[in-house]
């Protein structure tokens, strides 16, 4: 369930918090991660996300490691996990550009996915990405993410204002295409 050819979903390893501290000023990374306002981690602010998602009802972090020697290549995360209406967003990062494009996203969307739709029971599983971030776009759609919307002119983002893509894709629908490989 959280391996995959490429990847793996992992726990949190003494010494991420430190990489997340130093890859986090790649603005490639970064500025597309969050459409609100940037904070500096340290070391102990990742630390501490990860510490209280395992605690957390409503958060499930994983980081992403690669199969092959378990070196760190990003994280995913189910968040505002809302057990009754079983829906949640998801967020993802790769902050390396040297583990951009090498098929880690799709994989790891897969990945999650999987674990959201067979062990959280969720219905509904929601994003939001920039419509110029086609990497990502491309990676969300190829697992099954629809578009449901856009909101025009909502974040501040690099000296102008730029929309938002919302996206989601529903468990019945990721069941299916499921079947569909298995066939």
């Amino acid at each position: 369930m959280f391996i995959g050819k490429k990847v793996k979903l992992s726990h949190y390893h003494d010494g991420d918090g430190k990489k997340f501290a130093e890859w986090q000023w790649d603005d490639a990374f970064n500025n597309p991660l969050s459409d609100d306002m940037i904070h500096p981690h340290t070391a102990e602010d990742w630390e501490n996300i990860f510490r209280r998602s395992s605690k957390s009802k409503e958060n499930v972090e994983f980081t992403v490691r690669k199969t092959e020697n378990n070196d760190l290549v990003g994280f995913v995360a189910l968040f505002d996990l809302n057990i009754r209406n079983h829906t949640g967003e998801l967020a993802i990062g790769f902050p390396k550009k040297e583990d951009r494009l090498k098929g880690y996203g799709s994989e790891t969307l897969s990945l999650i996915l999987d674990y959201g739709f067979n062990n959280l029971n969720m219905h509904k599983i929601k994003l939001t990405v920039y419509p110029f971030n086609t990497p990502a776009v491309n990676a969300y759609k190829k697992n099954g993410f629809t578009k449901e919307g856009t909101f025009k002119n909502e974040v501040f983002y690099d000296g102008k204002w730029v929309d938002i893509d919302h996206y989601a894709i529903f468990q019945n629908d990721w069941y299916a295409s499921q079947n569909e490989y298995q066939c």
